[in-house]
């Protein structure tokens, strides 16, 4: 699959299943996103073959970085919560699982031939799995808490013209009495 679902894929279900706020702020989801994409980021590749040869999409480089990530999130002043290191974790883990049904991983590279997984989702849909992604994240993250808004505010209409109610004489352009 192409960078972008596996950067944005991650943040569409955190957004999707994360009741606490503090994890669907702006900041927490790129780092999300951009934990998804790692994997291609550390070691990028054009080739299966080359995919299959990359350090970064073994389960030893993702077991070093979650530890890495628990240790900080232990260690450091900032605290980052454990449960963030986690999704951060998870997010890379989900790429190794998303290259492993698109053509296969080595999960024991550099120490074995541990290859998995097959064309289960053929490269023709990776574009189109790109361009569902971005529309789902622009749905979620933008119309969406519009949406959420207007419904509580009581309004009907968005400034700019997003959205406007048919019901309102105005809108319409027409006059009840001039017809």
């Amino acid at each position: 699959m192409d960078i972008f679902t596996h950067a944005l894929l991650p943040v569409i279900l955190v957004g999707a299943i994360a009741k606490r706020p503090d994890l669907r702020g702006r900041w927490q989801l790129v780092s999300i996103g951009i934990a998804g994409a790692l994997p291609d980021i550390l070691c990028p590749h054009l080739s299966l073959e080359a995919r299959m040869a990359s350090w970064s999409h073994g389960i030893s480089c993702w077991f070093m970085l979650t530890i890495v990530m628990l240790m900080i999130s232990y260690f450091s002043r900032r605290r980052i919560a454990a449960g963030f290191a986690s999704l951060l974790s998870g997010a890379y883990f989900l790429h190794m699982m998303c290259d492993a049904i698109s053509g296969g991983v080595n999960f024991f590279h550099p120490f074995g031939n541990g290859s998995w997984g097959d064309y289960w989702v053929d490269p023709i849909w990776w574009i189109p799995l790109d361009i569902a992604c971005f529309l789902t994240v622009y749905f979620m993250f933008r119309v969406a808490p519009r949406m959420r808004a207007l419904k509580q505010s009581g309004q009907t209409s968005l400034q700019g013209g997003l959205l406007e109610s048919a019901t309102d004489s105005n809108a319409t352009g027409w006059d009840s009495n001039e017809r």
